[in-house]
């Protein structure tokens, strides 16, 4: 079975925004923008309501979205995120676009049910969760891997629940600095881009964004040397 990572995110405190059809318009650009080099099988989308929708090919590309997003968004806008690992199918087409299901999809919906219950729960600069799923050949496999997926659930979740705190502690420059530097931008590039000194950016580089900076490091290496296993296999 391919595993795939279904994404769905929706709008944090959607009721209070102004105006909702212009926030709209901006949810959906930094998505697309914040998209760009990860190779996704299908780009963000709205859906209904305050919903958007995308998927991935690897969890570091999904992951790598969410953040994004996160630090491209300006203030007060905010997405709340699910992403949930497992099988993605076509079950038709509704205006020429296809309608998906299967168990990523399942999972992607719990996992954003479980970053609402925590922000619910007094953890409000929680923005994103993840459920992982994988497939065993046999019942004794299953069970083993059910407590293999339960950990990489937790594990993961434990370093969201850091970086989404980071990324909400952060003032808008600084999000929108990192947000040029993750989208590959040099030091240069992001101080030009945003109106301040080279100086500024190696501050916050060495600073408030070090540990964001390391965390997409570490994340990207253990996808590459997954890809580099699979490519021996």
């Amino acid at each position: 079975m391919l595993i795939q990572y279904a994404i769905i995110a929706d709008i944090v405190g959607s009721r209070a925004l102004p105006d909702r059809a212009r926030a709209q318009q901006t949810f959906i650009g930094v998505l697309t923008r914040a998209g760009e080099g990860l190779d996704l099988p299908r780009s963000p989308y709205a859906t209904v309501g305050d919903e958007f929708q995308a998927v991935a090919g690897s969890l570091c590309s999904a992951l790598t979205l969410t953040l994004r997003t996160q630090l491209l968004l300006p203030d007060p806008l905010s997405l709340r995120f699910g992403v949930g690992a497992g099988e993605i199918r076509e079950v038709g087409t509704v205006a020429g676009a296809p309608v998906q299901d299967g168990s990523a999809w399942w999972l992607a919906r719990e996992a954003i049910d479980a970053a609402h219950a925590a922000q619910g729960a007094g953890l409000d600069f929680v923005r994103t969760r993840v459920r992982l799923n994988e497939n065993a050949a046999d019942a004794q496999a299953q069970h083993a891997d059910r407590h293999v997926q339960q950990e990489r659930d937790q594990v993961t979740n434990a370093m969201l629940v850091l970086r989404d705190q980071t990324v909400q502690r952060m003032r808008e420059r600084p999000r929108r600095l990192m947000g040029h530097l993750l989208m590959g931008a040099t030091q240069v590039e992001a101080a030009v881009a945003e109106g301040v000194t080279q100086s500024a950016v190696s501050a916050l580089v060495r600073g408030t964004g070090a540990g964001l900076l390391e965390a997409q490091a570490l994340l990207v290496a253990a996808a590459d040397d997954r890809r580099r296993k699979e490519g021996f296999r």
